[in-house]
């Protein structure tokens, strides 16, 4: 960005038909550069439900873009090689008509045409998902259905399941799909809830909240509106952190160190911050 001003943008366009839309503007300053004209990445499959969506898109440490897509209420794409919904995608950031797909994408021999983009598979609603600073590891939030919220460990050519499982299940029943990190359930005890949303590394460029939270996955609940944590080194049980924030739907740390919040709820951004001498 320092170099190019480059912003990507992920919305729904609403012609020919509506779907969703990966673009890349330039800005100027706190606005777009109008001489810049858009330049459109990719255009999704077109949308037939306004539900499971996803979103989420971030730069890996190899410099490619990562996009996430629910499955739009149809669990049958979750499963299939034939569109790149349900999915996570892993693109050179240019059009199209470029040279867009990574060679080293895990089903470039396999899949067809532009679903050679697919990077894992499986998933439900990825609403949220987070790349490690320096490790790359990534964590993705799937939105559950009738019992359970998961946090996965993506890399290449992983499928997680749905709609074939949800939550944790026995892998010699399901040998070829990867279970979740986490996950915890729609009903108590804590935590529970109905929506994870979102996730984030602590990994700052400076760091401000005690030692202890250092490479820690923070992750929300839409509903219950709290923020647990886990250990990637040992993710199986989650730690309280926050409670009582209305319909959080985002998490960033910044590089000042300190853990923002997206509050649905109350439209308004929430910051936590703290000192390294400061108690837990």
């Amino acid at each position: 960005f320092l170099a190019n001003q480059f912003v990507y943008v992920f919305y729904t366009a609403t012609t020919p038909a509506i779907h969703n839309r990966v673009s890349r503007f330039r800005a100027n300053g706190d606005v777009v550069d109008t001489s810049v004209p858009e330049l459109v990445l990719l255009d999704f499959e077109n949308l037939i439900a306004t539900n499971h969506n996803g979103g989420a898109m971030h730069f890996g440490l190899d410099g490619k873009l990562y996009v996430a897509h629910g499955e739009n209420a149809n669990s049958a794409n979750a499963q299939t090689l034939t569109n790149l919904l349900g999915k996570i995608i892993r693109m050179n950031p240019v059009p199209e008509s470029a040279n867009q797909i990574p060679t080293d994408n895990p089903f470039y021999s396999s899949a067809p045409g532009r679903n050679r983009l697919i990077w894992v598979l499986g998933l439900r609603n990825p609403f949220t998902f987070s790349i490690q600073p320096g490790t790359g590891l990534t964590y993705v939030n799937d939105v559950g259905q009738g019992a359970w919220e998961e946090i996965n460990d993506a890399r290449p050519g992983r499928n997680f399941g749905w709609p074939l499982t949800e939550g944790a299940f026995s892998p010699s029943a399901f040998p070829q799909l990867t279970n979740p990190v986490y996950s915890y359930p729609h009903n108590p005890p804590a935590p529970s809830g109905c929506a994870i949303t979102g996730g984030a590394f602590y990994n700052p460029s400076s760091v401000t909240f005690p030692l202890s939270y250092l490479g820690k996955y923070f992750f929300a609940e839409f509903c219950s509106g709290w923020i647990y944590y886990i250990d990637p080194a040992s993710p199986g049980t989650a730690v309280f952190f926050a409670e009582n924030i209305s319909f959080p739907v985002d998490l960033k740390v910044a590089p000042d160190g300190s853990l923002y919040y997206l509050a649905r709820g109350t439209g308004s951004v929430g910051r936590i911050f703290g000192a390294p001498n400061a108690p837990t």
